[in-house]
């Protein structure tokens, strides 16, 4: 009764709507200009990474320098690994925020568990199709859980 009661009230102190509405923050402009310059500076820095890496690798393996063959091979995939984050990370974040904002606290009375995600419907039979058989049956098939 006591947890019952706890979980109630958690229920409703943690009832908050999240909806990001870029008109009701002030110096919004200013923060998104900070954000794609510091993605201009990391793709600047990608760029580097790849081509330093690559001359590294090249060296490398050119002089028969083991170390700084494989210093430059993760130098060429740091660099890689960076613009993907630079590139994916607004794509990233969309997804989890559209996926965070479906997920929702239902409240009915299905004992827990979620209606199946996909419901199989069979058209009935035509008429002219359905033969005269004593023996079987024919019933539409039920629609329910």
């Amino acid at each position: 009764m006591i947890v019952d009661a706890a979980a109630a009230s958690a229920a409703a102190i943690l009832a908050v709507e999240v909806n990001p509405d870029d008109s009701k923050a002030p110096g919004i402009n200013a923060l998104k200009d900070l954000v794609n310059g510091l993605a201009a500076y990391a793709v600047i820095a990608a760029v580097a990474a790849v081509l330093l890496g690559g001359i590294a690798w090249a060296l490398g393996e050119r002089m028969g320098l083991d170390r700084a063959s494989m210093v430059g091979k993760s130098g060429v995939l740091a660099g890689f690994g960076l613009a993907f984050l630079v590139g994916a990370a607004a794509a990233f974040v969309n997804f989890f925020l559209a996926t965070g904002a479906s997920a929702s606290n239902s409240t009915d009375d299905t004992n827990g568990m979620r209606p199946p995600a996909v419901v199989q419907t069979v058209a009935p039979q035509p008429a002219e199709d359905v033969v005269d058989d004593p023996d079987v049956v024919h019933e539409l098939p039920s629609t329910g859980f």
